[in-house]
């Protein structure tokens, strides 16, 4: 015969199935709401976002529609979503900017634990890139040069993440940048030669790269920028972590659990649909669907790495 404990043990799992169930059972009941917290016009996550919000709603059975929320570099968006009521009916997608810099910078309302991950769903393409007849093609031969060489870094601002990534590749190559932020960061900065290297997404340089005037060093991606398969990131050149400028999609982290793998599977499920796939390569976001406990991981490992480098840098204490 089964034990006290062990009956009680029994139907407390009993009990949490049919509540997952019938939470699942009941949901989904009315439209969803995809949160952008950006401006639409030319975003690439709204433009994904509204690629993908019919092929949902194909799946779960009600309408799917996309709203922008912007303001505060995300930060208000991500708070409007970290304070919606947790029903499954509302989920965002957030950079890792408002999800983990900013946390740690303590200009959020909210913790990062206020969010639960369905997962990350894509990069945007970052680099490290250097005009074309650069002394040096990768970060070893950029470190090599660093050392009896002054180094110009154009970036757009000491608590951006690709700065921050910027500078742990000059702390583990053994040089310091002399660098310099910029409201308006532009390549032209390096093909005029007012700066040496700059932090830039892929999209915008490939103009002067195809024209023979600039060249990428590092792709700051979990693996390899789709437009550039030859560049190594900064982890397979040994500098650092997969380090990137992720997307992922949340929601408050009260929800269901059974509701959150359900909305998990059917976002990355659209993901996979050929129209939504012509929509990510026409963009030029660099996909890496990860689930909620992986997404959930990093999110704790990276509030520690760049927590280390932000206290290097005295951006926090």
């Amino acid at each position: 015969m089964l034990g006290h404990l062990a009956r009680l043990s029994l139907a407390a799992v009993a009990a949490l199935g049919l509540t997952a169930g019938a939470a699942l059972a009941e949901w989904p009941e009315k439209p969803i709401q995809i949160m952008i917290p950006w401006p639409a016009p030319n975003d690439p996550s709204t433009l994904v976002a509204n690629a993908i919000a019919p092929v949902m709603s194909d799946d779960l059975g009600v309408p799917v529609k996309v709203v922008n929320k912007p303001g505060g570099g995300a930060v208000l968006g991500a708070a409007e979503l970290a304070n919606a009521r947790p029903d499954g009916y509302t989920l965002g997608l957030i950079s890792i900017g408002p999800m983990i810099t900013q946390v740690l910078r303590g200009k959020t309302p909210y913790k990062n634990e206020d969010l639960q991950p369905l997962g990350l769903v894509w990069s945007s393409p970052f680099t490290l890139a250097a005009r074309a007849d650069a002394p040096y093609s990768t970060l070893d031969e950029l470190a090599e040069h660093a050392a009896d060489n002054e180094l110009r870094l154009a970036h757009w601002g000491l608590g951006a993440v690709p700065t921050l990534i910027a500078m742990k590749v000059a702390d583990i190559g053994g040089f310091a940048w002399k660098e310099t932020a910029y409201s308006e960061l532009n390549p032209l900065l390096v093909v005029q030669g007012d700066a040496d290297v700059i932090t830039y997404s892929t999209p915008g340089l490939t103009d002067y790269v195809e024209a023979g005037q600039m060249k990428i060093l590092a792709a700051m991606v979990p693996g390899r920028l789709p437009a550039y398969p030859d560049v190594p990131n900064v982890s397979e050149q040994g500098y650092g972590e997969a380090y990137s400028i992720w997307f992922g999609a949340f929601v408050p982290k009260q929800t269901d659990a059974a509701i959150v793998d359900r909305l998990s599977t059917a976002f990355f499920d659209a993901m996979q649909d050929p129209g939504v796939q012509a929509v990510i390569a026409n963009v030029g976001v660099v996909p890496h669907p990860t689930g909620p406990a992986e997404a959930r991981r990093r999110m704790d490992d990276e509030l520690a790495q760049f927590g280390a480098i932000m206290k290097d840098l005295g951006i926090i204490e």
